[in-house]
């Protein structure tokens, strides 16, 4: 009798767990239903949101732009082959600043063709920091085909007219970790397009590089100057690289050291954009060689051409 009451007790137990589990699961149930309805939904925005394609061997329409190619040749050439430029420290990212409809995308695009891509991955909406994370895991895994990265109308991420807490700051930190991540990779090519640009600010601090098209809007300027210190800091800092350029071989012609470190703080207002315009001027000088076999120099055109790149004048 004891023993039939105790599979009777055991019995009754299991059953009021299993309605238990079954009564929990149906509470569940609206919660997982939700939760898939939205992932389901994150998935079609991303899908919406970013293209990956092979790059195409149909050249774009760029009607006016033929020439602006021409004086890009040597950033192209250092996408194309990477390892004649590996000793220098500059991340493989482009800005194409310029008024709307005005080509910025087809350059792009040509671009990646003449730098021998592969593929190209777009992200037509930049806020969308699902699309932003999912191109960070294919870029990720992808250590061998060549493939640009094009971010078009990235400036809207940074509208500056927009007080700080309306921005989205999971988009703004998934963007500059997926930059940061694949722009030191020689396989990887980040272009980005804008119509317009303030200096200093996040978005021109994000990219090194950039090429103006005809008809863009003045790049607002930072206001205030350096103080004395800072101008110090600075001119030692264009010493150094200015040095390591000169002990890799790529002397200075025709202007010295101490002129050319002065052209360069007349526009750099930080230790970065130093970095950036002396590798810039060393970019056009290995590409000189590599087309000319003449001498590796750094002339006051090159300069001149680094300036321009980097602080967008």
């Amino acid at each position: 009798m004891a023993a039939d009451e105790s599979s009777l007790v055991k019995l009754a137990t299991e059953q009021v767990l299993v309605i238990a589990t079954v009564v929990a699961a149906a509470a569940a149930l609206p919660a997982l239903i939700e939760f898939v309805v939205e992932w389901r939904k994150r998935r079609e925005r991303v899908a919406l949101s970013m293209d990956n394609e092979p790059v195409g061997t149909e050249a774009p329409q760029l009607a006016g732009l033929d020439g602006l190619l021409a004086d890009i040749a040597d950033m192209i050439d250092r996408a194309r082959f990477p390892a004649a430029y590996r000793d220098l420290k500059l991340g493989n990212e482009l800005l194409i600043i310029g008024p709307h409809l005005s080509g910025k995308k087809s350059l792009a695009r040509r671009v990646a063709q003449l730098a021998g891509m592969s593929r190209i991955i777009t992200i037509y909406n930049p806020r969308n920091s699902d699309a932003l994370a999912k191109a960070k895991s294919i870029l990720r895994r992808n250590t061998d085909e060549k493939v640009t990265l094009l971010l078009p109308n990235l400036d809207q991420v940074f509208e500056s007219e927009a007080p700080q807490s309306d921005r989205d700051e999971e988009v703004e930190a998934e963007l500059d970790a997926l930059i940061e991540t694949v722009s030191n990779r020689p396989n990887v090519l980040v272009i980005a397009t804008a119509s317009k640009l303030v200096e200093g600010d996040d978005l021109d601090n994000l990219f090194g590089m950039k090429v103006i098209l005809p008809g863009a809007a003045p790049i607002v300027r930072r206001p205030g100057s350096l103080t004395a210190e800072h101008k110090a800091l600075l001119r030692d800092v264009a010493t150094h690289y200015l040095k390591r350029a000169s002990e890799s071989g790529c002397a200075l012609s025709g202007l010295s050291a101490a002129e050319a470190i002065d052209r360069i703080l007349s526009r750099a207002g930080n230790s970065a954009e130093v970095e950036d315009i002396v590798e810039a001027a060393r970019t056009t000088a290995i590409f000189h060689q590599r087309v000319n076999n003449g001498p590796l120099q750094i002339t006051q055109e090159m300069l001149e051409k680094a300036v321009r790149r980097v602080m967008g004048t």
